[in-house]
């Protein structure tokens, strides 16, 4: 539990900074995403189209939209690590390239060490 609250006091350290870069990746997500045009289907079991190979079951793109939520609640609480595995994951679906995190978010791995 002491790890979650250290963990958090230095992200809330960060908040300045963390927001307005996660706030960039957010808009190239939704641009990326916007751009493969998906359309989802009337059911959630119905397929959602795109462009080019890009298909996939309608409840999965609506379970995408959560996760682009959660990520822009975090990015304003400060959580820039946070949300940007949000987007991760959302890129990871869509067959996007995903973010490459700051060093300043490697605090969050200490190789293995227990502290």
């Amino acid at each position: 539990m002491r790890t979650i609250l250290f963990t958090a006091a230095i992200i809330a350290a960060t908040a300045g900074t963390a927001a307005a870069d996660c706030n960039a990746e957010i808009e190239k997500t939704k641009s990326d995403w916007g751009a493969l045009k998906l359309v989802p289907g009337s059911k959630p079991s119905s397929m959602a189209k795109g462009i080019g190979s890009h298909e996939h079951i309608t409840a999965a793109v609506m379970s995408m939209r959560v996760h682009l939520h959660e990520a822009v609640d975090l990015c304003k609480a400060g959580n820039e690590h946070e949300a940007l595995l949000h987007l991760n994951v959302i890129r990871a679906f869509l067959d996007l390239p995903e973010f490459q995190h700051p060093k300043s978010h490697l605090y969050l791995y200490n190789g293995g060490k227990n502290q």
